[in-house]
């Protein structure tokens, strides 16, 4: 029988290729024969001599085309028509297409392959999305409860029954020589951008404890930022730092990264890459960026995340007047947690600062997950977040992946009881806090997807995607309210609880 060929279509950044190499390791360990080939932005494409093992990588130069769309159609079509041929000649059997990129809705369109992911619809103008999904996007209503990872929304796009062995978890190199340790300092978003002084301070106090060597990564256009941070370091300690921004390729970039025991980054493709080749990575999490979505994918990582009450950023919004959380991380903090991620076990010691919180990464069947390591308190939104988790995991056929939903308290407890509430009676009580209308939206716009998807044939199927993940909400809400004080010995409902259910009037 023919083996199947398959084309994975990543046209986005460097960092949105590399988060799509669990895909790539879930096609060849279920598809060992088969034959991938993967279409993207041509920039990238020595990169993919680091990623896994596949048949062939084509590159598309998407600034190029771009730019040929404007001033010259003949030559974008030209263009678009040798790329189409290329495709046809390789005989491809299913498209696995990542982002909503016009030029691969085009090609796959005139491709005419099945396509799994974003699918083209109305001759490539338009797009449409599989239910998995549809069932993602619903989550982007509700950003702070959102505990999928980007590299599992493309890696659970290959439907498959369990799951391949995860990636192996970082080992530290140094070995009682003094460690080496990368700082990126750029980031493609001024909002997730750590300030170049605190890249300073950290770089001052890691070669002075535990000694470390530094070298700093990123592109040409960031070196003056990393000359300034060099002058700005005692003489003694300036020549542990040395500056690699704009002077290697990508396949240098990746051979230095293996020398580091450490690279302390924002959310960039540097980032995303250490993690992918091995390296321990310890990321700086703040404004639109959140660790959840797309932090370092494997066990073994940390990340500092900022936050505050207005966390996270619209993605495409402007950078706030006061960017506090850019700075609640402080470089005495950053330090901490390096040296911790450094000695490669033990408890993190010490407090953290307000609206900041360590996590650690970790795996489970599903996929990446971030679990605190500083001693929080429990809070609503987490527990939200691991609901939808599991709905999702359920939705793909997966068992249970996760333990006991952590008791809350106080405030946190009076949210749930809220939530479910509202579950339970189908209609939200009056005056509920933003928190809670915020955690539910997802749930609401998975039904609009729901609805949407089946027009006027609302069926079995759509009532049974429903309820798993109404259910699961359900589910993790009571088991938080029934933790820990959370409910009386004979199961009634906790007093703080009570009082919002006497508040909803019945509703």
């Amino acid at each position: 029988m023919k083996e199947p060929r398959f084309l994975v279509m990543q046209l986005a950044r460097l960092g949105d290729l590399v988060q799509s190499w669990p895909l790539l390791r879930r096609l060849r360990w279920f598809h060992p024969g088969a034959g991938v080939g993967v279409l993207c932005d041509r920039r990238w494409t020595d990169l993919m001599q680091e990623g896994p093992a596949v048949a062939e990588v084509l590159g598309l130069d998407l600034p190029a085309l771009a730019g040929l769309a404007e001033r010259d159609w003949p030559g974008a079509y030209e263009a678009v028509r040798k790329t189409l041929e290329a495709l046809r000649q390789r005989r491809y059997d299913r498209a696995y297409v990542l982002n909503l990129a016009r030029p691969a809705l085009l090609l796959i369109h005139l491709l005419g392959v099945e396509a799994r992911g974003y699918r083209p619809l109305r001759g490539g103008r338009e797009v449409g999305r599989e239910p998995w999904l549809s069932y993602i996007f619903s989550l982007v209503h509700g950003r702070a409860c959102n505990r999928v990872h980007l590299s599992d929304v493309f890696r659970h796009l290959v439907v498959e029954p369990e799951s391949e062995p995860p990636p192996l978890p970082p080992t530290m190199q140094h070995g009682g020589r003094e460690p080496v340790v990368a700082l990126q300092l750029g980031t493609r978003h001024r909002g997730r951008t750590w300030p170049l002084a605190s890249f300073g301070k950290l770089a001052e106090l890691l070669a002075a404890d535990p000694g470390a060597r530094l070298f700093l990564t990123g592109t040409g256009a960031e070196r003056p930022w990393g000359e300034r941070l060099r002058q700005s370091l005692p003489p003694a300690l300036r020549q542990r730092v040395e500056n690699l921004q704009g002077r290697t390729t990508l396949p240098q970039l990746a051979e230095r990264l293996r020398e580091a025991d450490l690279l302390v980054s924002g959310d960039t493709g540097t980032l995303h890459l250490a993690a992918a080749l091995g390296v321990r990575v310890l990321g700086l999490y703040h404004g639109p960026a959140r660790c959840f979505e797309t932090g370092p994918y494997g066990a073994g990582h940390l990340v500092l995340q900022a936050e505050p009450p207005c966390h996270p950023c619209r993605e495409g919004a402007e950078v706030c007047d006061a960017p506090r959380c850019s700075t609640m991380v402080t470089p005495e903090l950053a330090a901490r947690a390096a040296r911790f991620a450094l000695e490669d076990g033990g408890r993190f010691a010490g407090g953290l600062a307000p609206y900041v919180h360590l996590y650690g990464s970790a795996q489970d069947a599903f996929g990446n997950r971030f679990e605190s390591l500083g001693g929080d308190e429990p809070r609503f939104t987490e527990v939200m977040g691991e609901a939808y988790r599991r709905a999702g995991a359920g939705l793909l056929g997966y068992p249970d992946v996760a333990g006991p939903t952590a008791a809350l308290q106080g405030e946190e407890l009076e949210m749930a009881g809220i939530a479910l509430e509202a579950l339970h009676r189908g209609v939200a009580p009056p005056g509920m806090p933003d928190t809670v209308a915020g955690a539910l939206g997802p749930l609401r716009a998975f039904r609009w997807e729901l609805a949407a998807q089946a027009g006027d044939r609302w069926g079995e199927e759509q009532q049974r995607r429903w309820e798993r993940v109404a259910g699961a909400l359900r589910n993790c809400l009571e088991q938080a309210c029934r933790g820990r004080g959370a409910m009386g010995e004979g199961g009634e409902w906790p007093e703080a609880v009570d009082r919002q259910r006497a508040g909803t009037g019945g509703a």
